[in-house]
């Protein structure tokens, strides 16, 4: 038993490279389309009651940015993204050197509300389309209208994406952000780089 404590300590103890789950492909890159994923990144999902102002304020606060409650709008600030998912809930995106310390700061900073704060950083990745050709790609497998009208700048959405699903947020006017889950990442990467063709040309 001792043996058997001591070589799963060993495995604890060991430097264990972070990785995403995507590390391994290649840009897709062409004359109007660039698909990347984005470096690790710190996935947070969050909920507050938004009728208590006072914990509105220092969930936000904590975060570094206004929790957005205009229905299906995200903001960024100082490289947070934050996603409207649900009157009381919201996806935060933000990179991996903030999030090391961020869940604690939130607790506390939340101590005695109501909250809760669920690190999904493992299970999750973001891949970036920008280019003339970036809508038109995520059209022939999104469920959504990704019209100027439906979709503008910093709106979110939950969808399916060809046969998986996502988040997808309007970033800019070529640019879109894709919240996916790690088991579909591979998936949703070759979706994308076919879908993609057509642009890279």
């Amino acid at each position: 038993m001792d043996n058997l404590f001591s070589s799963v300590n060993q495995y604890a103890d060991a430097a264990i490279p972070a990785a995403t789950p995507l590390s391994d492909k290649t840009p897709v890159q062409g004359s109007r389309i660039r698909i990347e994923e984005l470096p690790l990144m710190g996935h947070f999902n969050l909920r507050v009651n938004p009728a208590d102002a006072d914990a509105m304020a220092k969930a936000s606060q904590a975060v570094g940015v206004d929790l957005p409650t205009q229905v299906l709008s995200s903001v960024q600030h100082n490289g947070v993204r934050v996603n409207w998912v649900s009157p009381d809930e919201w996806y935060v995106l933000m990179p991996r050197e903030q999030a090391a310390g961020f869940e604690q700061a939130f607790r506390q900073a939340l101590a005695g509300k109501h909250y809760s704060i669920v690190d999904v950083s493992g299970g999750q990745t973001a891949v970036m389309l920008t280019g003339a050709g970036a809508r038109q790609t995520l059209m022939k497998g999104a469920a959504v209208d990704l019209h100027d009208d439906a979709m503008p700048i910093n709106k979110v959405v939950g969808t399916a994406i060809a046969k998986s699903s996502g988040m997808i947020v309007r970033t800019d006017e070529q640019a879109y952000l894709l919240l996916i889950r790690r088991s579909f990442a591979n998936y949703l990467w070759d979706w994308l780089s076919d879908a993609a063709q057509e642009f890279v040309q």
